[in-house]
């Protein structure tokens, strides 16, 4: 019985490791796309310069609600847009309990969206709620 556990544990040990190995190689995948991201804004900033047309519309280093701008996102904040995105609009609290993190945790990340330029927030008497604008997503 006690070979059992044993190999039970190294098995567990196993797939632990097999997992932080995966989630590794997912984060060196993600910080590649947006270190190349970061290029491509340098060579048509750069094009732009040179060529002083702007016939090419102007590409702003702000964040848009597209995948890239998601996977350029730390964790943290990633997971607070990705609730807003099913909630639509939501206060901390309400995003506390999609995420079981902290309310002030979720403050503090829905406020930083924000200053980003991510999310939008509207104060509705007392409460204070994030969303995503509807209308920075139809650009």
């Amino acid at each position: 019985m006690g070979e059992k556990k044993e190999t039970n544990s190294r098995n567990s040990e196993l797939l632990l490791t097999k997992l932080v190995d995966a989630i590794d190689q997912v984060n060196e995948k993600l910080d590649s796309l947006i270190a190349l991201h970061g290029e491509i804004l340098k060579i048509h900033e750069r094009f732009q310069q040179k060529s002083g047309d702007e016939a090419f519309p102007r590409i702003e280093p702000h964040l848009e609600p597209d995948v890239v701008s998601l996977l350029s996102l730390p964790a943290s904040l990633r997971k607070t847009a990705m609730v807003l995105y099913k909630l639509d609009k939501a206060t901390a609290e309400g995003i506390s309990k999609e995420t079981k993190r902290l309310r002030a945790v979720e403050s503090a990340a829905a406020n930083q969206l924000a200053r980003m330029g991510f999310l939008k927030k509207k104060r509705e008497g007392r409460e204070v709620y994030f969303y995503i604008d509807s209308m920075e997503l139809e650009k």
